[in-house]
């Protein structure tokens, strides 16, 4: 059970206003900058510099330094909603009108966390710990030195050259296995991209940003979340159909762009008329990767959810005898 607005308002506590002259609420103090400052310590993890910023959150580099070693830190803070208070670095809301909905933040947020508490395979980051601070919520991570996808493919792109065979396949089929992991567990990502996929120094793919991911069974469910290019048709749909082959179709999605190096054309459009080119005609593709690699890729991504695979296994047997 998730908790509710109650288990968090007890924890952090009220948060302050101060009337302004037309009877609208303010931030009673001045705002700080979004992201904590570096060199910033709290619950014994050191700030050494910010890795992102979204809408609904900050992403930081860490340092553990009981432990000594590198993590990132999530923090809970929806940017629409809320302020930084400058002093003591808490994280004021707007009005009073947007304690309800910082509170489903909130919940969303330690939602996120325990999914991925809970989950324990080697292409999915650990997460460490959770706990409360600043009037918002905090959660560690696993640090993975190494990077993206979409830089691993564009520095292979800036050498007028493509990832090897064998290499691909191995990334495909072990990012495969991590999906496979979370369907049979009734998780989806729902976030698949290329920047969503780090590569370690040992070169093996890890699944990261969990933000939109849902359980397919649960209480919670984060509502339409998207990204255009990579997102299937019934992503964009509130109560789209959704299942296995959505995180497949995102991450075939993924391997055609870092192989053509281009997105595919909004999803919703495709449904209608399709301008995809398919990668098992790429005259410069199939001189590189055999034809079979190529047609399992342009089937994960038709628009059409029949027409797909249906489950992270049979695109896994498609590879077999590559």
């Amino acid at each position: 059970m998730m908790p509710d607005d109650h288990f968090f308002s007890g924890i952090l506590g009220d948060v302050h206003y101060a009337p302004g002259d037309a009877g609208e609420q303010e931030v009673e103090c001045d705002v700080a900058p979004k992201e904590l400052p570096d060199g910033h310590v709290l619950h014994g993890y050191r700030i050494l510099r910010t890795l992102g910023a979204g809408g609904f959150g900050v992403t930081y580099l860490a340092e553990e330094e009981a432990l000594g070693r590198r993590v990132v830190l999530k923090e809970n803070f929806p940017d629409s909603l809320c302020h930084r208070q400058s002093g003591t670095l808490n994280v004021v809301l707007l009005s009073p009108e947007g304690q309800e909905t910082f509170n489903w933040a909130l919940n969303n947020f330690f939602r996120e966390a325990r999914l991925l508490a809970s989950l324990n395979h080697q292409g999915i980051a650990k997460v460490y710990s959770f706990f409360h601070a600043h009037q918002t919520s905090y959660y560690v991570t696993e640090f993975i030195e190494g990077k993206s996808l979409a830089d691993a493919a564009n520095d292979y792109r800036a050498h007028n050259s493509n990832i090897p065979q064998e290499a691909l396949i191995g990334t495909i089929v072990r990012v495969l296995d991590a999906l496979d992991y979370l369907h049979r567990r009734e998780v989806l990502h729902r976030d698949i991209k290329p920047d969503n996929i780090l590569i370690n120094k040992k070169g093996l793919p890890i699944l990261i940003d969990f933000g939109a991911a849902r359980e397919e069974y649960g209480d919670a469910d984060p509502g339409v979340v998207e990204s255009i290019g990579f997102s299937p048709p019934e992503q964009g749909r509130e109560g789209g159909n959704m299942g296995a082959w959505t995180d497949l179709y995102a991450f075939g999605a993924t391997l055609y762009y870092v192989l053509s190096g281009t997105c595919l054309p909004d999803a919703r459009q495709r449904e209608l008329y399709d301008m995809a080119d398919a990668l098992a005609e790429h005259a410069e593709l199939k001189k590189v990767y055999d034809p079979q690699l190529l047609r399992s890729i342009d089937k994960s991504i038709r628009p059409a959810i029949g027409e797909r695979y249906r489950s992270a296994a049979e695109w896994i047997a498609d590879l077999r005898d590559l």
